[in-house]
Parts: C-alpha cells; sequence; structure tokens
C-alpha cells in the first residue's frame, strides 16, 4: 500500500510540474507578445498628487452651438463650431459676450477645409489646414472684425502626412509626421522648404510592426514650449515623449496604466488595414495644452469601444516628462484650455447641453 501511495504522490507530483511548466511557458509567450517601449520609464497612479475641481458653468449673451474645440488667448475666447455657418465663435472673457464669428469651411482662397488655432510665437494667430497642409498667419483686429478675414501671410508645407504643427520664431515651422514610413517632426522654413526631419516612432523592446499597425498605433499629437522642447503624447497607448528640437528624445514615460499596443490586421475588399481589437485596445492621452511652465494632458484610459469623449481626468507633467499632479473633475469635458496666468480651465461640456465650463486650479 506504501508503494502504491508513493507512486500516487509522484504521479501527482509529475502531473503538477507539467502544468506549472504549461503556465510558466503560457506566461514566458504572453511576455514575449507584451510590446514594451526601449528606454522607457514608468510611472503609476500612486506617483501623481490628486486634486478634485468643481466646475462653473458660464453664462455668455449669446448661443452656444456645436463646438469641438476651445481656444484662450489673453482675454479672447474661440470656440471651433461643427456644422455653422462660420467655424469661429470669439467671446470677450471680460464680459462674456460674443464680439465675432469668422472663417468659413470651403474652397475659396480664404476659406479653410478643416482648420484649427496652433501655437505660435509673437502677436499674430496662425490657423493650420490640415486637409491642405497650409498654415495662415492673421491680425487678431481683423479676426474680431471681418467674417472672412484675408491672411497677412501663408506658408505651404506641401506634405499630406502632417498631423499637428507649431510656428516658432523667426516663422519656422514645425509639423509632426505621420505616415507608415516614419513619425517624429519636420522643420520647415517660411516659404515652406523643408529644412529637417528629427525624430521617428518609438522603438519596442521586443517584436515589430509592420507599416500599417504603425500608421494606426502610433496617432499621436504634441505642444512645444516654442524654445527647446516638444511633448509628444500618443492615444492608442499612455506613451509620453519629450524631445529637444534637435531631435533627440530626452524622456519617454510610460503610464500611468502601462497600456499595450494592441491592434489587429484586417483585410476588406482586397485592402489590408489595422483596426482596434475588442477588449484590449485602449484611448488614452489627447490634446496635451501649453501652461507655462507646464503641460496639461487629457488622459481617459478607457477601451475604445468603451469610449464616450467625456473627459474627468487631467494629468501634468513640466517640460522635462516629469509627472506632477492629475485633476479630477466633477462635470465631464470633452476638449479644453489653460489660463495658466489666472489658473483657469476653460472646457467644453455637452452635459446636458453644450455649455463652457471653467475650473480655478
Amino acid at each position: 500500500m506504501g508503494i502504491i501511495k508513493n507512486k500516487s504522490v509522484m504521479g501527482n507530483f509529475k502531473k503538477c510540474s507539467i502544468v506549472l511548466f504549461a503556465v510558466c511557458l503560457f506566461l514566458s509567450c504572453k511576455d514575449k507578445e507584451q510590446r514594451f517601449f526601449v528606454d522607457a520609464k514608468t510611472f503609476g497612479m500612486e506617483n501623481l498628487k490628486t486634486t478634485k475641481l468643481d466646475g462653473v458653468m458660464m453664462q455668455f449673451n449669446d448661443t452656444i452651438w456645436n463646438p469641438i474645440r476651445i481656444e484662450v488667448i489673453d482675454t479672447l475666447l474661440f470656440l471651433r463650431n461643427r456644422s455653422t455657418e462660420h467655424v469661429f465663435d470669439i467671446y470677450n472673457l471680460n464680459t462674456n459676450t460674443k464680439i465675432n464669428e469668422c472663417i468659413k469651411i470651403g474652397q475659396g482662397p480664404n476659406d479653410f477645409v478643416f482648420p484649427q488655432i496652433v501655437q505660435s510665437m509673437g502677436d499674430n494667430i496662425w490657423i493650420f489646414d490640415r486637409q491642405l497642409t497650409n498654415v495662415k498667419e492673421y491680425t487678431v483686429t481683423d479676426l474680431l472684425k471681418s467674417n472672412i478675414p484675408v491672411p497677412t501671410n501663408r506658408v505651404s508645407l506641401n506634405n499630406r502626412e502632417l498631423r499637428n504643427v507649431a510656428v516658432l520664431s523667426d516663422g519656422v515651422v514645425l509639423a509632426s509626421v505621420h505616415s507608415q514610413k516614419r513619425g517624429g517632426f519636420n522643420l520647415y522654413n517660411p516659404t515652406g522648404l523643408c529644412l529637417d526631419s528629427i525624430g521617428n516612432y518609438p522603438k519596442l523592446a521586443s517584436g515589430e510592426l509592420s507599416d500599417i499597425e504603425k500608421l494606426m498605433s502610433f496617432q499621436s499629437n504634441f505642444v512645444t514650449n516654442l524654445t527647446d522642447r516638444i511633448f509628444l503624447i500618443y492615444a492608442n497607448t499612455d506613451l509620453i515623449e519629450v524631445y529637444d528640437f534637435k531631435g533627440k528624445c530626452v524622456n519617454r514615460l510610460h503610464g500611468p496604466d502601462q497600456r499595450q499596443l494592441k491592434m489587429g490586421l484586417r483585410s476588406v475588399g482586397g485592402v489590408t488595414g489595422a483596426a482596434p481589437v475588442k477588449g484590449e485596445t485602449y484611448f488614452c492621452y489627447f490634446a496635451p495644452i501649453y501652461a507655462g511652465k507646464e503641460v496639461f494632458v487629457s488622459y481617459f484610459g478607457e477601451l475604445v469601444e468603451d469610449f464616450k469623449d467625456e473627459l474627468h481626468k487631467i494629468i501634468v507633467f513640466d517640460w522635462n516628462g516629469k509627472p506632477l499632479r492629475m485633476y479630477e473633475l466633477d462635470t465631464p469635458i470633452s476638449d479644453f484650455t489653460v489660463d495658466y496666468h489666472n489658473r483657469i480651465i476653460y472646457a467644453i461640456t455637452k452635459s446636458p447641453e453644450y455649455m463652457i465650463v471653467k475650473f480655478n486650479y
């Protein structure tokens, strides 16, 4: 009986060993499948001091229509609308009164297809047309007085793969590149001639992405301090990179949840593309905002299929990428901007209808 018992124990031990070996092998394979980034430092929610902010709804003398973007320049509030005759509504923040509406969608010489106000140096305002990849400069006076203002300057960049731009000193244009072959940035002179290409897509510690996967996986946005730092965020992984103007990555951060890149290849009608994977692909960072010595960044951290364009978290970093703190908002917002001089966050909310809400921080 003793011998039979020992054989049973040994048999069970062997079975357990086989199971444990299989589990370890499975986990090992899973680890190899995970896509970690080269030279990335990690941080978590525990590294962030969290402060809750209460919003105050603002009242204006005119209807808030369908704003999708918000900008504050000095005492002027710009709302970029959707499905209205004019793209921008401009308000005076001292009086909460509407001053003007301007810029049309169209094919005319002074029209836009996909306009967005961009960071720039000086007193004038630059507007980038992502579809036509040109940048136009306007005086503030012209934007306040005319419905179809005439630009004082325009720069054609002649590159359909550009996503966002900023205008630096002496009219040099910094533009982010988003293509199958490369990421990073291009620098253009005031006539639109490309001066230099810097940066690239982040490298993975193991495994490679196809060009199609890169195009979908590394959707990004950036903000700059206009002197020596570019702060780059990614949408489908909680990765942040900080570059200098020579293209050196001075910091790469993965957090606060260390979401992995998850994209699936799909073929439709003989055309192969990349798409989010249900239950695995996350929507993370969006809209980094210049705030003086700091950068404010929208953080969602939600599965793509659960994304409702309702933001409650803003994470604040310094220009070297150090995480400083997090704000939790009591009101869901879809876009925001920062008046860092007066320590106010202005935002668009859709709950229960389109309104502008402000948070003092």
